[in-house]
């Protein structure tokens, strides 16, 4: 898939132009193309629609006879080490034209069904941790679900796209909390019949993005294939230059030595490689100047912080509720009430003007907040069972519409920096050097990694620490202390 002849180069991936609120995707008038967001939005409720998830732990320590310490210590965190590979796979795999970021949640939904399949029928230690890599994989490639609704959106539009496609995949784990919780209350159907559901809407998920088509092609000019003119001719140029060759060689005056097939092959080569270098400087430079613009930065050192430590509050939650001697659990319940507050919430801030700024207010407001949450988590006592949901339902709709938030301000950010460096007076007049393509799955995948290489350290200093208060305590003290520093910056 990399070939061209002969020399495996990295692939020329066409750089859209940057939209304005005057062009007219095809299909909708309105700017939407209607049916790439139908379909969008129904995978987005079927790939998070896991009634068997509240009960994740349940099921490993009842049905599998797996310990509960063993659980999270041997299963659970093989999710949190095997995720940051796959994230660095997924950005890779979305620059390739072959694959995009179609391809990349295609794949990801695939994982999805095989992970619940593996839970559901596995029987042995070994499998469940298995089942921890191919869940890795379908998480890390739902980066790419916010890029492709930017890829169909305009910019005006950007806002009510993103709110409403985190609102969509809320309510759907709303609806599967709430229906596992009814089937188990019930006592009409055991936790395995759960995972049979869980697979129904995996495979659904699949279907979905199966029939998602493809996104239309706005490039711009041919030079900007990679979004820089001398690297996007890259690809066309090893292949220019392998042709050059072979017409200098059979043109060869007579009584001149021609060239060997292998010295020919090694200039091709040589010439591949060179394309090779110059496509990714330019990748790796459109994603640099994007970190360092005003918003994408300051959520960035955000998403450093909140989202390792709310990857592993999740991890973690069920296990803290076993530990508080709460025996009759309705986690099901909860997550319903966290995922339907905050879809309710993040739904209707989709048209709120002031979420267009505010954004250092926004980031240390938030992390102070959830900083406090985290330590009256670890510090409730043993029963208190409404004080402790009532702490996890606060941090996780402060969570979720601040990843709204977020995700919309940055896409926006980029786009319009991206929109500047094709302007050429505009960017004459400020000065600053921005983005030439925004290469959001690459962005967003790169903050990933970053974040999950701080979520192993978190990890590897906290997995001595055998009591799930003291674990949750000092990722509360570490939270609410990033939080002050950059209320200092």
């Amino acid at each position: 898939e990399r070939q061209v002849s002969p020399a495996v180069t990295l692939p020329s991936r066409a750089c859209p132009r940057a939209v304005t609120d005057e062009d007219e995707l095809p299909g909708s008038g309105s700017g939407f193309d209607d049916e790439r967001f139908f379909w969008l939005y129904q995978f987005a409720f079927w790939s998070q629609f896991k009634p068997s998830e509240p009960f994740l732990v349940d099921y490993l320590v009842e049905e599998k006879g797996i310990a509960g310490q063993e659980v999270y210590q041997s299963v659970f965190d093989l999710f949190i080490y095997a995720r940051l590979p796959f994230v660095v796979l997924v950005g890779l795999c979305a620059e390739f034209e072959c694959c995009g970021c179609r391809g990349v949640l295609v794949a990801g939904a695939a994982c999805g069904l095989v992970t619940v399949l593996i839970t559901r029928f596995g029987t042995t230690l070994w499998l469940q941790q298995v089942a921890q890599f191919s869940v890795a994989a379908a998480f890390a490639s739902r980066i790419a679900v916010a890029s492709l609704a930017f890829a169909v959106s305009l910019p005006s539009q950007f806002q009510e796209s993103i709110h409403t496609l985190k609102a969509v995949m809320l309510f759907s784990n709303f609806c599967s909390a709430v229906l596992g919780e009814l089937l188990r209350d019930s006592g009409l159907v055991p936790l395995s019949v759960l995972f049979d559901i869980s697979a129904l809407g995996q495979a659904v998920a699949l279907f979905c993005i199966a029939r998602l088509p493809a996104a239309s092609s706005r490039q711009s000019s041919p030079e900007d294939s990679l979004g820089l003119g001398a690297a996007g001719k890259a690809g066309s140029t090893a292949s220019a230059v392998s042709a050059t060759l072979d017409e200098h060689l059979l043109q060869a005056p007579q009584g001149r030595r021609s060239r060997s097939s292998l010295e020919l092959q090694l200039e091709r080569a040589f010439a591949g490689l060179s394309s090779d270098f110059s496509n990714f400087k330019a990748v790796l430079r459109d994603v640099w100047l994007s970190l360092w613009l005003r918003r994408v930065t300051w959520w960035t050192a955000w998403a450093l912080t909140m989202n390792p430590i709310h990857g592993l509050t999740l991890t973690y939650w069920q296990s803290l509720v076993r530990s508080k001697q709460i025996v009759n659990d309705h986690n099901g319940y909860l997550l319903a009430s966290m995922y339907l507050i905050a879809s309710v919430l993040t739904l209707a801030s989709k048209g709120a003007a002031p979420l267009h700024g505010l954004t250092a207010v926004l980031v240390v407001s938030s992390m102070l907040a959830a900083g406090l949450l985290l330590l009256q988590l670890a510090m409730a006592g043993d029963r208190r069972q409404l004080f402790l949901y009532g702490c996890l339902l606060s941090y996780q709709c402060i969570f979720e519409v601040m990843t709204a938030i977020s995700t919309f301000q940055v896409g926006a950010e980029v786009t319009r920096a991206t929109a500047a460096s094709r302007s050429k007076a505009l960017h004459c007049a400020n000065g600053r050097r921005v983005p030439h393509c925004a290469r959001l799955t690459l962005l967003f995948s790169s903050t990933a990694v970053m974040a999950g290489a701080n979520e192993n350290v978190i990890l590897f200093v906290i997995n001595g620490w055998n009591s799930m208060e003291s674990r949750f305590r000092g990722l509360g003290i570490g939270l609410f202390a990033v939080g002050l520093l950059m209320a200092g910056v």
